[in-house]
């Protein structure tokens, strides 16, 4: 097998994990992934059942996908691999992101529309030239989507459900929020490893960066959803969905606990709404992890997340700065002296700060003094690096 072709099949064979996933869920299986070199950076699979919407082709959903990765909207280095021969709109999709590569699995002799692909991308006054490779797994394509219209098939002729057992959720299935290392990679801790092996699908804020992760503790390969703030509302049906089915679904986030300043609480949202499991397990927290070796009070405390760039700044430091106990915020380490100058000005030079930077990392540090101190301190280092954690002593406790 020459390497071309063993590439081709490498790849759509990823594609078939994700059209597998999507015949479980009740839509057609059709899987896509797309490639850019040796990388994938767009996946989908068919969400016309899930998501109420016709328009939710592996192939559109996968576009979008990589569009978002990449940060162009055109992906004219890449290649398309599809389980099933595109049709007419998804031909639409492939011409307006301009990829020059389309290889795909089982031909679609009624809706298939491949030669218009050829025709559109192939006319000269688009000035883009197309190759479409057909054939590749076709036993397994075409064998897969058999197998779904046969069970279809069956489902339909069996006899009805009393509708309260069919719209009941299957109790077998969770949503488990999994930590994730903040920085060292050592502090996974042995249940959330067991918990992404067990796993039926990962739903993680970027593929790229989970992966590793995965690959570090012998995770089997497994389909990955991404799961981020320009999706979060359709993919936590999606999540809901797939746990009523009886899946157990890992959610994870780039580093640490997800929900708490990433995406997550639309998720949970979702499951609870739904009747289904949701189940958190303990683990890294830059937010715990910082106040508790910072040396202000940590008997009272409230955690605030980013603070506003602009629009409503000034209020909101105001209103948390007044807080009787520890206020937590995240930071931006390019916006960390404009945060520490605030402070000093609106809660007092003398009130006590804490900043925490690269925590559980090679340079870990922790920045403490008044705000007046911390504020001089940074500007003539000309800024720090890294994930920032900034604490704030109560409003009643000034210097001592």
């Amino acid at each position: 097998m020459s390497e071309v072709a063993r590439k081709h099949q490498q790849f759509m064979q990823e594609a078939l994990v994700l059209a597998e996933e999507a015949g479980r869920l009740g839509d057609v299986p059709v899987g896509c992934v797309i490639v850019r070199g040796d990388e994938i950076v767009g996946r989908g699979a068919n969400e016309i059942q899930r998501m109420g919407d016709p328009t939710r082709h592996a192939e559109i959903v996968a576009i979008e996908q990589a569009v978002r990765t990449i940060g162009e909207k055109f992906l004219d280095d890449c290649t398309l691999y599809v389980t099933l021969e595109p049709c007419s709109m998804c031909a639409g999709a492939i011409l307006l992101a301009r990829i020059p590569t389309v290889v795909y699995g089982a031909a679609d002799p009624k809706t298939g529309a491949c030669r218009s692909v050829f025709e559109l991308l192939d006319d000269p006054r688009l000035n883009h030239q197309a190759t479409v490779r057909t054939g590749i797994c076709e036993e397994e394509c075409s064998t897969l989507l058999r197998d779904f219209f046969a069970r279809q098939r069956e489902r339909d002729d069996a006899p009805e459900v009393e509708q309260s057992q069919q719209g009941a959720p299957n109790t077998s299935g969770a949503l488990y929020l999994v930590p994730t290392p903040i920085g060292n990679l050592e502090d996974m801790t042995l249940r959330s490893v067991k918990t992404l092996r067990e796993a039926d699908v990962i739903v993680c804020e970027d593929t790229r960066h989970t992966s590793p992760l995965l690959k570090k503790y012998d995770v089997p390969r497994k389909t990955l959803l991404s799961y981020h703030e320009h999706n979060e509302r359709e993919r936590a049906m999606e999540i809901a969905y797939r746990v009523a089915q009886g899946q157990k679904v890992a959610l994870v986030s780039d580093a640490g606990m997800p929900g708490i300043s990433d995406p997550g609480y639309r998720a949970v949202q979702a499951c609870i709404e739904a009747g289904c499991r949701v189940i958190a397990l303990p683990g890294a927290s830059a937010l715990t992890t910082a106040i508790a070796a910072s040396g202000l009070p940590t008997d009272v405390f409230c955690f605030v997340g980013f603070p506003p760039q602009k629009k409503g700044r000034t209020q909101f430091l105001e209103t948390h700065l007044a807080y009787h106990g520890t206020v937590v915020m995240y930071e931006s380490p390019y916006r960390l002296q404009e945060l520490i100058d605030d402070i000093a000005h609106m809660g007092g030079a003398e009130r006590k700060v804490v900043v925490a930077r690269e925590i559980s990392k090679l340079h870990e540090e922790y920045i403490r003094g008044t705000a007046a101190d911390v504020a001089a301190a940074l500007r003539a280092r000309g800024g720090v690096k890294g994930e920032i954690v900034v604490m704030v002593a109560p409003a009643l406790q000034g210097a001592s």
